[in-house]
């Protein structure tokens, strides 16, 4: 692998994020020969989201066999070394990484959110590959880990709308992905908006489902782009490329595959792993409201986060309202019975399981930011209008 990425040599990793331990015969086979011969992880490892919840796929009616061989494949990469974390969004751990430091992590927005928002470094492994890393410590010095291929190649001017919400990281993440391709961005005109953890979670997944690139720069906002010029190699400006309202408008209505009325039977929360401020705030959205008894609310989370929502008493509010919560799985690995059999339409606010989800299910799909999410789950349906902020640029 170091030869084909032209490296001469391997650096050493602090920490690797294994995206290994989704099922199949080919990943059990690879997780447990490994064990059986021995392996052990040469550095603190964290791992992905499983197929199933560990604590809970037997009430959730699994299959016996699929939960069971679930189980013995993640056992396999435990009994490597690995700490029992079970999540798509490792960042929102205590082990996150810090500025500078050299690691191996799997799952694709992770790689985007530790290379751009925490200025850690990574390749953008390919799945199996960090489980090797893992166990020898050792990367192949190329691509990202270097100092010279860290620098943008393409300039997106963005001019955003006014008033946006949680749904417009999103939307603006599969944009600019998409328009990006496999070239590092330097991001401008975001400057003012100061988006939270949540919102460059989100942004980065959806970059990461449009585009191949490794990471992103947004100027003042990210480590590495203190200002335009530190984000260029020896100053050089790229050709800039502006996005505006238009090309926004554009995905949301991919996304929601036209702007029309449709009935809405669950609602998907959670891809990447929701934080624990998320569950906060879909508890302040759905309080004094009334779920309507034929509509399925999800939420998929992380362990540590779903402990510190259950301490600060969201998942208990929540749970009256009628959500489920989902732990160590998330959306791309849910399948029936999870999904109630007769879901006819899914509602999601994750620039991700919108791109994966109609593929994955079956399922026709809509998008809409949180509060969105929360009518729908009170009303079974969703008008298809866009959100306030996409509304008011139409019309300027």
């Amino acid at each position: 692998m170091a030869h084909m990425m032209g490296a001469r040599e391997l650096m050493e990793v602090s920490q690797a994020h294994v995206d290994g331990a989704w099922y199949g015969p080919g990943s059990m086979a690879f997780g447990q020969r490994l064990r059986d011969w021995g392996g052990k992880f040469q550095v603190p490892t964290t791992i992905n989201a499983l197929n199933v919840d560990q604590k809970r796929w037997r009430v959730l009616r699994i299959d016996t066999d699929f939960g069971s061989a679930c189980d013995e494949l993640a056992k396999a990469f435990v009994d490597m070394g690995r700490r029992i974390s079970f999540t798509c969004a490792p960042y929102l751990l205590e082990t996150a990484p810090r500025l500078g430091d050299q690691i191996s992590w799997g799952e694709s927005n992770a790689v985007i959110y530790a290379n751009s928002v925490i200025g850690a470094r990574t390749l953008k492994n390919p799945n199996m590959a960090e489980a090797l890393i893992a166990l020898t410590g050792r990367a192949p010095k190329a691509r990202v880990l270097v100092d010279e291929n860290r620098f943008a190649s393409t300039w997106l001017r963005v001019t955003p709308p006014e008033g946006t919400d949680d749904s417009f990281w999103p939307i603006l993440g599969y944009a600019l992905g998409a328009i990006a391709t496999s070239r590092i961005p330097v991001i401008t005109g975001l400057e003012h908006l100061k988006p939270s953890k949540d919102d460059f979670k989100a942004f980065s997944a959806a970059f990461a489902t449009s585009s191949s690139a490794p990471m992103f720069h947004m100027v003042t906002l990210t480590p590495e782009a203190p200002t335009f010029e530190a984000a260029c190699v020896n100053d050089t400006v790229p050709k800039a490329i502006d996005v505006g309202w238009k090309e926004l408008d554009t995905i949301w209505d991919e996304f929601n595959h036209g702007s029309e009325p449709r009935e809405i039977d669950l609602v998907s929360f959670g891809n990447p792993h929701f934080s624990c401020r998320e569950i906060k705030e879909v508890a302040r959205l759905c309080r004094g409201r009334t779920k309507k008894d034929n509509v399925a609310v999800i939420v998929t989370c992380g362990r540590a986060q779903y402990g510190l929502a259950s301490q600060a008493g969201y998942v208990g509010e929540l749970e009256r309202f009628g959500v489920q919560f989902l732990q160590d799985t998330c959306w791309c690995s849910i399948e029936e019975p999870v999904i109630p059999e007769n879901t006819r339409a899914i509602m999601t606010s994750s620039g991700k399981y919108i791109h994966y989800g109609p593929g994955l299910t079956g399922r026709r799909f809509a998008f809409g930011n949180l509060e969105m999410c929360v009518d729908a789950a009170c009303t079974g349906k969703t008008t298809g209008d866009p959100p306030l902020w996409l509304l008011k640029a139409r019309s300027t």
